[in-house]
């Protein structure tokens, strides 16, 4: 008795064929390869747009420094900790960032650094206007 409702039980049994499986993996496939690059590039967008905004406020406090007291500083978390909140935590992100060339860099500094003109904060030997999308050429 047992035995038979099992039977019966397993013939109403239905599951996904072998082919089936495939489909389904090989559209998953397709979408995941279409959604991967999307995302690294939204990662590096925003990473981007991390070290515009953190050069943005070390540039001002760099001016502001210099205004007040006459020369440039020298360091970013000794010399402009008054005009920056928790200017020693501010790091750059990791990953990658993209250039206004038309490159993507990856971010390897631990932290920002005043440029060699002494008047604004760089990072990895780029300024400010160095970073962001890269402008597109009308083509004639």
């Amino acid at each position: 008795m047992l035995l038979e409702i099992f039977r019966r039980f397993r013939k109403q049994e239905q599951g996904f064929s072998m082919l089936e499986l495939l489909v389904y993996v090989g559209i998953v496939g397709i979408i995941v390869s279409f959604a991967i690059p999307r995302y690294t590039n939204a990662v590096a967008m925003v990473n981007t747009a991390k070290i515009q905004s953190d050069l943005q406020t070390l540039d001002a406090a760099i001016t502001m420094y210099q205004l007040q007291t006459g020369k440039n500083p020298a360091n970013i978390s000794g010399d402009l900790a008054e005009y920056v909140a928790h200017a020693d935590r501010l790091k750059p992100p990791a990953g990658k960032c993209l250039l206004k060339s038309g490159g993507v860099m990856e971010i390897t500094a631990a932290e920002y650094v005043i440029a060699e003109s002494g008047e604004e904060a760089g990072l990895q030997g780029h300024i400010l206007d160095d970073f962001g999308r890269g402008e597109k050429k009308e083509q004639v």
